[in-house]
């Protein structure tokens, strides 16, 4: 499913998450996904690297685990920059790599980390997929391919204070969005009891997830909530349906 030639039909999507590393994804936006999944739509991840300088697990496994992830999603392609971990930056090397994905893929939303970030990789991300966002449009970037403009750039929370523009209900999918994060075992399962021990290992951890996704949900009266950021003001061509409300029959 994840590797096989496609054609440009095929290889297109609607929506693209690009993370620093696999189970970013999943832990900061697989409820979008597998939401957007299931409403018919072409869903993909861009693992920029392979996560090998994680003091948990090691690249092999994490991508069997990535793999193992997606099929929960039902994402329709997921990929890998093979960047080096801890080394992702914004360069014109990495600008080319990313803005070459974009134009393949095509996507109408673009989802990438937050600016501010404990992590130099998910930070590095963020500034990357920000300028290859705009280059892709650009026909004289890279002009041996067919230029490209998504509709949007959303940016995702993470590990610092996030005031949201926009929060996704996911509470229909919560389960299989954890389910997704539980596929990383090697990351989320190991125990650690000594003083360096890392709070993704901790027992809480997960729970501290659940506990935010339903925080953000309070604040639009559901059980689980998404949270995402805006750069640029968010598109409405149907500001009543926005919110969820069907168009007027029997009401």
């Amino acid at each position: 499913m994840f590797n096989r030639i496609l054609t440009l039909s095929e290889s297109t999507c609607d929506l693209v998450v690009f993370a620093a590393h696999p189970d970013d994804a999943e832990l900061c936006c697989g409820g979008t996904l597998a939401l957007s999944a299931a409403q018919g739509r072409r869903v993909a991840v861009v693992d920029l690297t392979r996560g090998e300088l994680g003091s948990l697990g090691d690249a092999d496994t994490r991508a069997r685990e990535a793999a193992a992830a997606a099929e929960v999603l039902g994402l329709h392609r997921r990929l890998n920059l093979g960047l080096p971990d801890g080394a992702v930056r914004d360069t014109d090397a990495n600008r080319a790599r990313v803005v070459a994905v974009l134009r393949e893929l095509r996507p109408q939303v673009v989802i990438a980390p937050p600016f501010e970030d404990h992590h130099p990789d998910h930070m590095g991300t963020a500034d990357l997929v920000r300028q290859s966002f705009y280059l892709s449009s650009i026909r004289k970037f890279q002009p041996e391919l067919p230029p490209w403009k998504p509709r949007t750039l959303l940016h995702h929370w993470g590990s610092r204070t996030f005031s949201p523009q926009l929060v996704v209900d996911v509470s229909s999918v919560f389960e299989k969005r954890m389910q997704a994060v539980r596929c990383y075992e090697s990351q989320f399962g190991a125990r650690q009891e000594s003083e360096f021990a890392l709070r993704i290992s901790s027992q809480n951890f997960l729970a501290s997830i659940e506990a935010t996704l339903k925080y953000f949900g309070s604040l639009i009266g559901v059980a689980y909530g998404e949270p995402y950021r805006s750069e640029l003001p968010l598109p409405a061509g149907d500001l009543v349906g926005l919110f969820g409300v069907e168009p007027w029959k029997d009401r």
